[in-house]
Parts: structure tokens; C-alpha cells; sequence
């Protein structure tokens, strides 16, 4: 019988965690926050709401994609020599492209910087992708789990 290792259910714990957190804020904010605030506040509350908002919710996106790439690559690299279907590596190579451009989709939403304003702008558009994409890696996982 082969030895378990003891952070194995720790890590996948953290990853799958991590994934409820952030997609799940970006859920909230999507179909709940920015219609609500579009629809009752104005432009200045709006904006002043924002302001407020991005940097706390910054920090758990940022600490939520730190954790969720150290917790993958964990995983991966425990499952590397158990798994040796090449629909396995190919699905994995997906959901992990599509999982950097959540990533990055997150990051620019919450980023404070000039160059991130057109993101910003249009946050309802790119919130919509994001949440696209990650119901796509979600799909994907569970068929890799099955693999």
C-alpha cells in the first residue's frame, strides 16, 4: 500500500477553498453588488464604493491566487507519475491556460493602477469571462477527477 502523504488533503482543502472565495466574491459582485450599485447609488457613491471596496477585496484576491498556484502545483506535481492518460495531461493543460487568464482577469479588476481603469470600466463584461471561464476549469476538474 503506498504511503499518503499527510499535506495531501490539506492542499487540495486549500485549493478548492480558495477557488469558493474568489469565484465566489466575483459571483457576488457581478450579479448582486454592481447591479445593486448601478441601480440605487449615483455615479459619486458609485465610484466612492469602488474605491473603498478594491483595496480590501485586493488583498483576498491576491491571497486567494498565491494559495490556489501553490496548492496546484502541489497537487499536480503528487499526481504527476500516477496519472499517465494523455486526455488527463491535455485537459490539464486547458483548465491550467484558462485558469491564468482567470487569474489575470482577477488581478486587473482589483488592481488600482492606471493601465487596469479600461478593465475596471467594463468590470461587469470581464467579471462575466471570468466566471465563464472558471465554470469551464470547474467542468473540466471534475472530469479530471474521474480520469
Amino acid at each position: 500500500m503506498p504511503e499518503l502523504d499527510p499535506l495531501a488533503p490539506l492542499m487540495r482543502w486549500t485549493h478548492i477553498a480558495t477557488a469558493i472565495i474568489a469565484i465566489g466574491g466575483a459571483f457576488f459582485m457581478r450579479f448582486v453588488l454592481i447591479p445593486t450599485a448601478e441601480r440605487y447609488l449615483s455615479n459619486e457613491e458609485h465610484d466612492r464604493l469602488k474605491a473603498s471596496l478594491i483595496p480590501r477585496w485586493s488583498r483576498f484576491v491576491h491571497s486567494c491566487i498565491a494559495l490556489f498556484l501553490i496548492s496546484g502545483f502541489y497537487n499536480f506535481f503528487l499526481r504527476l507519475g500516477a496519472v499517465t492518460e494523455g486526455a488527463y495531461h491535455m485537459l490539464f493543460g486547458i483548465k491550467f491556460l484558462l485558469s491564468f487568464g482567470v487569474m489575470f482577469l482577477a488581478f486587473v479588476l482589483t488592481s488600482q493602477r492606471s493601465w487596469a481603469s479600461s478593465f475596471r470600466v467594463q468590470s461587469s463584461k470581464w467579471l462575466t469571462i471570468l466566471l465563464s471561464m472558471a465554470a469551464v476549469i470547474v467542468l473540466l476538474a471534475g472530469v479530471m477527477k474521474t480520469m
